[in-house]
């Protein structure tokens, strides 16, 4: 069919190659999109399958909406593709549209001699790459990872919205099985890299804290295959015994110490836990910094960014000019924080594990508020065979903390309400149960944290308890 190419490379030089056709088509600047509601004139529309749905059900409309090119399964082409042929529709056929995908990614990618900084690790990935394009932004033009487009989609996703005048590139690199991060740095081929830190994250997949450290540190292994510069968390023991050998690094953590390059010293908070500390460095530099992020557990990770900052030339006032202009945006759940003088609402529901739920309970903790201090806690998924033992461990964390009470929601959720005693008030079968007692219980001066898993939903009921409180203010 004419239009039709049969997928085999896409070189250097951007060139799709259609090798039994005997034709070639270049796309500078492509538009490449997977959502077939976002199909502008000229995109290429990837036609992924899926568990809901399959992208070969919208190729008209992507064509109706302007796309000059589908990705499309050869089996898919051979039974429907006749009937989409027209003036200016082309496709791209291949035996597994994911794959092409990834593999024009990757191509693609190669065009680009720019710096491209790959961010792992386990907790706090997307706060720490906000930090990082922020402070760069400051003086590069940065292309960024949108939102949580992290994974096997998403990473080739962005790597394909680089531009020519693209000066850096930072890109969030997610995975929940071995041998994802050996793939994920071959599409992105770091040149820089930085991992959070180690913990307690889809143990299911992993088995162990041991395991998810070989994991995340392959990319630490990319680098230094490749000569690339990584920067090493050495507050996190792992991450420090896997840097050990790296040729080119930059260490920071939370204290100073032996070979630390970045720290941190001054670290306080407002009432409402948005924290501010001085960031220092072996050469000497001092510079207050002032963030609109709350929670302690957010300073490491600006240290991390501010190491970034300075390693591409920065100084320190615009460093902490690029920290501190930094927004939380809407939609984060990743410690959004609502304070409208009456309550204080933490919605930290983008997902959990044992790690960051202590520090979400951290933050809640150093709370200032005439209230009450309320946790509402939902299952942590994807722990395998450790599911019992670390709910149960929140639970006597819960314990521990000056947290007036603890509500709970979800099976294995329960043992954190039986660990955690008589902090926890209730535990919910059904969320409309949780926010039929929230919309009661919730008092002007309480500070409410609501943390679980994304499969929970908890945001549901965080925004629903917004609503209400602002609809009883007006």
């Amino acid at each position: 069919m004419k239009g039709a190419l049969i997928f085999s490379d896409f070189s250097r030089a951007g060139t799709v190659v259609a090798s039994d056709v005997g034709e070639s088509y270049r796309l500078d600047d492509p538009v490449v999109v997977i959502d077939s509601r976002k199909a502008t004139d000229g995109a290429v529309f990837i036609a992924l399958p899926g568990e809901r749905t399959d992208g070969h059900r919208f190729v008209g409309e992507v064509f109706a909406a302007g796309a000059s090119w589908a990705v499309v399964s050869r089996q898919w082409f051979a039974e429907k593709g006749a009937e989409f042929s027209g003036p200016g529709n082309r496709f791209l056929v291949a035996d597994d549209p994911v794959a092409a995908f990834q593999q024009l990614a990757a191509a693609y990618r190669e065009h680009f001699d720019i710096p491209v900084i790959g961010i792992g690790g386990s907790n706090g990935k997307t706060t720490t790459k906000e930090m990082v394009a922020a402070v760069l932004s400051t003086s590069f033009n940065v292309l960024v990872t949108q939102g949580n487009f992290n994974n096997h989609l998403g990473v080739p996703l962005t790597l394909l919205q680089m531009r020519r005048d693209t000066e850096v590139a930072v890109i969030e690199m997610g995975i929940n099985h071995p041998g994802e991060m050996e793939f994920l740095a071959s599409l992105v081929r770091p040149t820089h890299g930085l991992l959070t830190n180690i913990g307690h994250e889809h143990l299911e997949f992993f088995g162990s804290l041991d395991g998810v450290a070989d994991a995340e540190a392959a990319l630490f292994r990319y680098l230094e295959a490749h000569g690339g510069a990584a920067f090493v968390n050495e507050d996190d023991h792992r991450l420090a015994a896997a840097g050990t050998t790296l040729s080119r690094k930059t260490s920071y953590g939370m204290q100073p110490g032996a070979g630390r390059a970045w720290w941190a010293e001054n670290i306080g908070a407002d009432r409402v836990g948005r924290v501010s500390f001085t960031l220092c460095s072996e050469s000497g530099v001092r510079q207050p910094v002032a963030m609109r992020f709350v929670g302690r557990h957010n300073v490491i990770n600006a240290v991390a960014a501010a190491a970034l900052g300075a390693h591409f030339g920065l100084d320190p006032a615009r460093i902490a000019d690029g920290l501190g202009s930094l927004q939380p945006a809407k939609g984060w759940k990743r410690m959004e924080l609502f304070d409208d003088g009456e309550i204080v609402v933490l919605n930290d529901t983008y997902n959990a594990n044992p790690d960051s739920v202590r520090f979400a309970l951290d933050t809640l903790a150093a709370i200032e508020c005439r209230g009450r201090k309320i946790a509402v806690l939902g299952d942590m998924l994807e722990l395998g065979g450790n599911s019992a033992i670390e709910h149960e461990g929140i639970g006597r964390y819960i314990r521990q903390q000056p947290i007036d009470a603890c509500l709970t929601y979800g099976e294995a959720a329960r043992l954190i309400c039986r660990e955690s005693g008589e902090r926890c008030l209730r535990h919910f079968g059904t969320m409309d149960e949780l926010r039929q007692f929230l919309s009661n219980y919730v008092q002007p001066g309480d500070a409410v944290l609501f943390k679980g898993s994304r499969g929970m939903r908890l945001e549901l009921a965080a925004d629903d308890l917004i609503k209400q409180k602002q609809q009883h203010t007006i």
